[in-house]
Parts: structure tokens; sequence; C-alpha cells
């Protein structure tokens, strides 16, 4: 408990613009952010603690693909961690990225249901 309380109180929940000078995250309220990455495939960027989204992993060999709930979220030092939870096997573990890198490649991405069923994109 004690870590999660340092950890919050290093946040600054303020958007975070990377040294490109493209804003790369942005809290709209306490369980949404955007997080302007080119593999969040969710409608405008959007995450919120609570919602189901598909998470596609990059592996050495083919892809990873599972069904997953987002926890929380964290920025420290130009890092976001994104706390997930599987929904199959229900184990948590997080997803980070450098918001540094501004760049298009990426070890994974997540979708949300409507993006994913949209024929119209």
């Amino acid at each position: 408990m004690l870590v999660k309380t340092y950890w919050n109180s290093t946040m600054n929940n303020q958007p975070y613009i990377n040294g490109e000078g493209h804003k790369v995250l942005e809290y709209l309220s306490n369980d949404t952010i955007v997080l302007d990455l080119p593999f969040i495939m969710t409608q405008d960027k959007r995450l919120t603690k609570g919602m189901p989204y598909l998470k596609v992993e990059k592996k050495t060999i083919g892809e990873d693909i599972a069904a997953i709930r987002l926890l929380n979220y964290q920025d420290y030092q130009g890092v976001i961690y994104l706390n997930v939870q599987d929904l199959k096997t229900n184990r948590c573990y997080n997803l980070s990225h450098n918001m540094e890198i501004d760049g298009d490649w990426w070890f994974w991405s997540v979708v949300d249901f409507q993006t994913l069923t949209d024929s119209t994109k």
C-alpha cells in the first residue's frame, strides 16, 4: 500500500507533451484519459477504467490476443502504465509505453468493441 500511495503522490494528472511537441496524454476525468498513440484504436483514443478492450501483443513468433479490462493507469516520468486484467485468466499485469517515442511501432495495441465492429473506418 505504501508503494501505491507514493506512486499516486508522484503523479500530477497533467497533460503530457513529448519532446516532439505531440500531446500524448490528457486526463478527461478521474476515470478517463486520451492516449494519443497510433496503436490505441478506441473511439477518440479514449481509455476508461473498468471498460473491456481487446489487446493484441506482438510476440517473437506471432501475436497474443486477449480480452482485458482496464483497471487503472499511471503516468510517471514520461511512461504510461496501463494496469489491466485478463478476462479469461483474471491475471493482472501492466502494459507500458515510453511516451517520448514518437513513431508507429508497437509491442501491444488495444481496441474497443465499437471501433472493432465499425465497418466505416
